[in-house]
């Protein structure tokens, strides 16, 4: 089928949007952006831990404030999918040139965290991938919608690649700690692979920390 030309205003679009896609830098600063919208949410989720009443290892009465956890989750599911982006694009960059919406590897368009970080040879041992697990589980739509759009996303168990099942219905106490040292981690390595390419389109250099 022939393609349709594009128009003027389409060209300048499509050739905005294509350098955008190989900017590593941009989507290593969404990923930042993103971790930072998602630490004002962490006083409100220790605040509930604490005032959480375990008796015989039984939760017998939770806070009447509300949780935030799962939105946290959501956040930072969103983060790490950006700096796993950030290191597929760095690595596919040549293929990726010129590249138009309808024309994108299907690792741009997916939300899959333990498949974008097997993508991107990153080394997840168990607790890695069953944390990932849960947070495409609220990235995708337990943090924002009561069901998914099929009714198979509702199980509450998944089993992984050690052939263990695992709850991914829930949250946990340890989730921020276990989060923010994850996040860590790939965040050096995502700079440390992308140091010559991430400078943002305006030529302003991504934020590092001391």
């Amino acid at each position: 089928m022939r393609k349709q030309k594009l128009q003027p205003h389409q060209v300048l679009r499509a050739i905005q949007f294509s350098e955008r896609l190989v900017d590593a830098g941009l989507w290593i600063r969404s990923a930042e952006e993103l971790e930072a919208a998602a630490a004002v949410l962490k006083p409100e989720i220790r605040r509930y831990w604490a005032e959480v009443k375990v008796e015989n290892c039984r939760v017998v009465q939770v806070p009447q404030r509300k949780c935030v956890q799962s939105q946290y989750l959501m956040l930072m599911a969103y983060a790490l999918e950006n700096y796993f982006k950030a290191i597929l694009i760095h690595h596919n960059i040549d293929s990726l040139r010129g590249r138009l919406l309808s024309d994108l590897p299907c690792y741009i368009r997916s939300h899959n965290l333990v498949s974008l970080a097997r993508e991107a040879n990153i080394q997840l041992n168990t607790s890695e991938e069953e944390l990932l697990c849960r947070l495409s589980r609220y990235s995708t739509w337990a943090a924002r919608y009561p069901v998914p759009t099929d009714s198979d996303s509702l199980k509450a168990e998944k089993e992984l690649s050690g052939g263990r099942t695992y709850l991914m219905a829930c949250y946990y106490p340890t989730d921020l700690d276990r989060i923010l040292c994850f996040a860590g981690r790939l965040r050096e390595t995502v700079l440390k692979e992308t140091e010559s390419t991430t400078t943002t389109l305006e030529g302003n250099a991504v934020p590092r920390e001391p």
